[in-house]
């Protein structure tokens, strides 16, 4: 009998190598990397510049494909999938916030929430609808929704971004830096939105950052160095977050 029991983990890695360029000149992005991503938490992935953090969410989102190794959504290996395969599943089964926003200028702000539908070529049905209604008003874009990019602050083009990012249900949030060229208090904002979607909705996040107050709202933080975990633990305060992260640096 077939096995319909979902799997524990909403993403996972297992053994992941990642290497840019060749010879002399290769850089060794990840080495061995095993990790494995639980359901409806948020997970911290923290280390210095060059530590390998963003390059594995990379892998892990099917953006790029790994050298070695395994990458799997849920308990479908990606990382043997086509770019068409991993487009679609891009589109339907994971959403993505950036440090930059990615709105389409052209389109006003409920317009690029809908924009995974139309990429995907599919209809926004009822329900669906619906969900996304909550997300606007829950995200405080209700006045906002008829603006454009260029018409919004830097905190509500986020907001954008992150309805944009859950208006599919995706089964996994990546966030890289999603709060990098934000002023402190609309980075609070996005960072409780985040917490959020795990704590009253079940939505499974991997942010990566190298903010300790970003981190804070994690329930798990790995750190990275030198393309290889170090260390991981529960999530804590912003302080004990960053004293962990000193004392790693300095071992």
């Amino acid at each position: 009998m077939p096995n319909n029991t979902p799997a524990l983990s909403a993403a996972s890695a297992v053994g992941v190598t990642k290497v840019f360029g060749s010879g002399d000149g290769a850089v060794h992005a990840l080495r061995g990397v095993d990790l494995e991503i639980s359901r409806g938490r948020v997970t911290a992935i923290m280390g210095q510049s060059g530590s390998g953090k963003s390059t594995l969410l990379q892998v892990m989102a099917g953006l790029e494909p790994p050298t070695e190794g395994r990458v799997l959504l849920g308990d479908e290996v990606i990382s043997a999938m086509g770019d068409e395969q991993l487009t679609r599943l891009r589109r339907t089964r994971m959403g993505f916030v950036f440090q930059s926003f990615n709105l389409l200028p052209a389109l006003d702000a409920l317009e690029n929430i809908r924009l995974p539908f139309l990429l995907a070529g599919r209809s926004v049905d009822r329900d669906t609808e619906a969900w996304i209604q909550l997300l606007v008003d829950r995200l405080g874009l209700r006045e906002r929704v008829t603006h454009r990019p260029q018409q919004l602050s830097g905190g509500q083009q986020q907001r954008v971004a992150i309805a944009r990012a859950l208006a599919t249900r995706p089964d996994v949030l990546f966030a890289d830096e999603p709060t990098g060229s934000l002023d402190s208090a609309s980075s609070r904002d996005v960072l409780d939105l985040l917490r959020t979607a795990s704590a009253e909705w079940g939505q499974t996040v991997v942010l990566v950052t190298h903010d300790p107050v970003a981190a804070s709202t994690a329930d798990r933080i790995v750190r990275m160095a030198d393309g290889r975990i170090v260390d991981d633990w529960d999530g804590g305060t912003a302080e004990q977050i960053a004293e962990r992260m000193l004392e790693g640096s300095i071992r």
